[in-house]
């Protein structure tokens, strides 16, 4: 008999137990992760949202600053979210919503009623009536609520589309 080094049934079972051991283990870890993590990957539900407008005639045609405020779920908690957005009902009964974040930096814009501008006040960028970039560093127009009305009450949905892309009816 030889003692040469090699392969022997020892050996073999030795590295069977540490292989099935390390997949149980690696196989273990994973479950485990995607129960711990995994709801925080799940993309939250849009919602619609009523907001009520001042019905008066010299009203018309003129941006209203609302709020959106709903319930959200991030990962394990259950939060009140708040939202601003800028809604116009147009003399047509068309009704555009569009989200007061600045595309530069998320920024809170205002509605200069004199110009008829939105201004954000970080980084002086200036959009149009339509949201359209006019001057500064946002890189995109304001981005749009999908709007819908029922029964003369007007919806917002909570999350928002690019400009153009305003996929009003849709749930």
């Amino acid at each position: 008999m030889s003692n040469e080094p090699g392969l022997d049934r020892r050996k073999f079972m030795e590295i069977g137990i540490y292989a099935i051991s390390g997949t149980m283990a690696v196989l273990s870890g994973a479950v485990l992760t995607r129960f711990t993590i995994g709801p925080s990957f799940n993309r939250q539900r849009p919602k619609w949202v009523g907001v009520e407008l001042e019905e008066r005639a010299d009203r018309r045609g003129r941006f209203e600053r609302v709020v959106l405020e709903y319930e959200t779920k991030d990962g394990w908690l259950n939060k009140q979210a708040k939202t601003l957005a800028y809604v116009q009902r147009k003399e047509n009964d068309e009704v555009i919503a569009i989200s007061a974040g600045c595309t530069h930096l998320g920024c809170i814009v205002t509605w200069d009623e004199d110009r008829q501008i939105f201004k954000c006040p970080c980084h002086d960028g200036k959009y149009d009536a339509q949201g359209n970039v006019l001057s500064g560093p946002p890189p995109a127009p304001l981005k749009r609520h999908p709007v819908r009305t029922e029964g003369g009450k007007i919806y917002l949905r909570t999350d928002t589309v690019p400009f153009g892309d305003d996929t009003s009816e849709t749930a």
